[in-house]
């Protein structure tokens, strides 16, 4: 069996780098793959010999190489002329790899059947003494791999490229000073793909000397540079990518409003502004199902109803099941009379939230599927508002922010992160809330998606989480339904917290998709161990007389429940540890 060993080049290109060049060179000499070689081009450094004072210092661990200066592209056409290896990696004079940067791209290229790709990586950015990773949505960069260039994720320092790419496609253009890498890249994608891998493999050092700092060509050339990537993309690839026209330009302002880029900015605005208009002068007439169960409250569930018949968009059904109440719900009987568009399902006893919405799901003859829980309330216009949004966005989910009362508090609720391809994200950070949801009913027909009707704690977090495997999910950021809690709400009350974690976990390590996750799974594991030490601790610091059965009881059943013995596992034996935990939950 032959060996997959190639050599792989590391190009340096330097002017003026005496500061942080050894470091550079340092960090490439330590890389645990071997079959390397290492160019050193001073682009005409003015530092009376300083820099190439540091580089000769190497001898023949190094190939070193002095031209007059003529930019960053033009030290790195030298130093791919001049290369041996089959692959090239770029390492900026002021930047540093980890030691096993080159060793992990060579084992990843390893396994990829087509080897004519470019590998790029997350990275470390190093402020001062101060290091912050960048992380990358991984999930967006393998379902949108042209994302890798339109979103900003590639950074030279962590690409690896064969030599034959560059043969193929010429060299970097010099008449660019500050973008010449994007525009190359540009060529590039117009081929091949750039593949994304997770790691954390180098680490860019930002400092006050650095060109994205004085140059003032960044601004010009990154702004040319978006603005003809943008162009480039057909529109029929740009609605593949995003589902509508509306939806791409909504996501590239998102974007470039994080940028500096304000030519760029104001170009896609315009775009989106004149997609806006054309939206707002087509007629919306989608039927959507409001699905809402309850048990007993029936002063509750009449509120939450007529909020949903107060609606301001008309073609709407209400589908409420009674979940086997045990109250006299004659009020909820005669207003549900009183409406057409109004059905009452009696369930024969109660079984669960969960099986209440399958059931409302099941009987719904809307295109959408709106959820309200008899304890909530939409706002007069919640469903034209989100409704509105999810057909310009054309997307198959949504969820709005929501206003939070507690008695007399209200807060409005959000999370700006959770939007779009959400996965994994959305492991450690749901805060999605039932009422918030529409979504679209064929969504869940088309993928047999119901709510799990064996837990009633968390079942909900445990739908969007399956939703999340197949569609990007829309925040509509707009406070449209009032969430009311109180003592007795799951958020308040720590055995059902606990139980909440405990199902989604057993959700997480069972699901052949999510099971993947590791390092977000742990993060849940952790939370999950957390409140059950905080439990413990009060329980075991209560008064005297409270340390009875109870006690004992619930410690118990935190100790011997499945969730705390994977994250005991995790602490005490890592992913192996996890890894044998669930298969003995499995075979049980």
């Amino acid at each position: 069996m032959k060996i997959f060993n190639p050599k792989v080049s590391i190009v340096i290109p330097v002017f003026n780098g005496s500061n942080y060049l050894k470091k550079a060179i340092d960090s490439a000499l330590a890389q645990s793959y071997k079959n390397i070689e290492i160019i050193v081009v001073n682009d005409g450094s003015n530092d009376k010999g300083a820099t190439e004072k540091i580089a000769k210092s190497y001898g023949n661990k190094i190939k070193y190489y002095k031209k007059e200066n003529g930019g960053v592209a033009t030290a790195l056409n030298l130093g791919i002329n001049k290369m041996s290896g089959e692959y090239f990696s770029w390492l900026s004079h002021d930047d540093m790899y980890y030691p096993d940067k080159v060793e992990k791209q060579i084992e990843f290229l390893e396994k990829l059947e087509d080897k004519k790709v470019v590998l790029y990586s997350n990275y470390t950015i190093l402020r001062g003494t101060k290091t912050t990773p960048v992380v990358h949505n991984h999930e967006m960069l393998i379902r949108k791999k042209k994302y890798s260039l339109l979103r900003g994720c590639v950074n030279g320092i962590t690409v690896l490229v064969p030599k034959s790419i560059f043969e193929e496609m010429g060299e970097f253009n010099p008449e660019y000073r500050c973008t010449q890498d994007y525009h190359y890249w540009q060529k590039i994608q117009t081929k091949y793909d750039f593949v994304h891998m997770e790691e954390v493999l180098s680490i860019t050092r930002l400092h006050r000397k650095q060109d994205s700092n004085v140059s003032p060509r960044v601004v010009e050339e990154g702004d040319e540079l978006w603005i003809n990537m943008i162009k480039k993309m057909p529109d029929d690839e740009k609605v593949q990518y995003e589902n509508t026209l509306y939806n791409f330009y909504y996501e590239i302002v998102r974007f470039l409003e994080l940028t500096p880029y304000v030519g760029a900015l104001y170009y896609c605005k315009k775009i989106l502004e004149n997609l806006e208009k054309e939206y707002n002068d087509k007629p919306i007439t989608f039927k959507v199902s409001v699905v809402m169960p309850f048990y007993n409250h029936p002063a509750e569930t009449i509120n939450a109803l007529k909020s949903a018949l107060r609606q301001s968009y008309k073609n709407t059904e209400i589908i409420i099941i009674n979940d086997g109440s045990t109250e006299d719900i004659s009020g909820i009987e005669n207003l549900v009379k009183q409406y057409t568009n109004v059905r009452l399902i009696n369930a024969e006893k109660n079984a669960g939230p969960a099986a209440a919405r399958n059931a409302g799901i099941k009987e719904s003859t809307g295109e959408y599927i709106a959820f309200l829980d008899s304890d909530d309330e939409f706002l007069e216009n919640k469903i034209e508002r989100q409704l509105s949004k999810m057909v310009k966005h054309n997307l198959n989910i949504s969820y709005t922010s929501y206003i939070k009362r507690s008695g007399e508090t209200e807060i409005i609720t959000r999370n700006l992160k959770l939007t779009g391809i959400v996965v994994p994200l959305i492991i450690s950070d749901c805060t999605i809330a039932t009422p918030t949801v529409i979504v679209k009913k064929s969504l869940l027909t088309d993928n047999d998606i119901k709510f799990n009707e064996n837990i009633r704690v968390c079942e909900d977090i445990c739908f969007w989480l399956e939703i999340a495997k197949y569609s990007e999910i829309l925040l509509v950021d707009e406070p449209l339904t009032v969430v009311n809690v109180d003592t007795n709400s799951t958020a308040y009350d720590e055995e059902k917290i606990i139980i909440g974690i405990k199902n989604i976990l057993v959700y997480l390590f069972t699901d052949e998709y999510y099971s993947n996750y590791n390092s977000d799974i742990s993060w849940v594991c952790d939370n999950f161990h957390r409140i059950n030490q905080d439990v413990l601790i009060r329980r075991n610091h209560g008064s005297i007389g409270n340390y009875t059965s109870e006690k004992t009881r619930i410690n118990q059943f935190i100790i011997n429940s499945f969730p705390y013995r994977v994250a005991m596992r995790f602490y005490v034996g890592g992913p192996k540890g996890v890894a044998k935990a669930v298969k003995k939950r499995i075979k049980k």
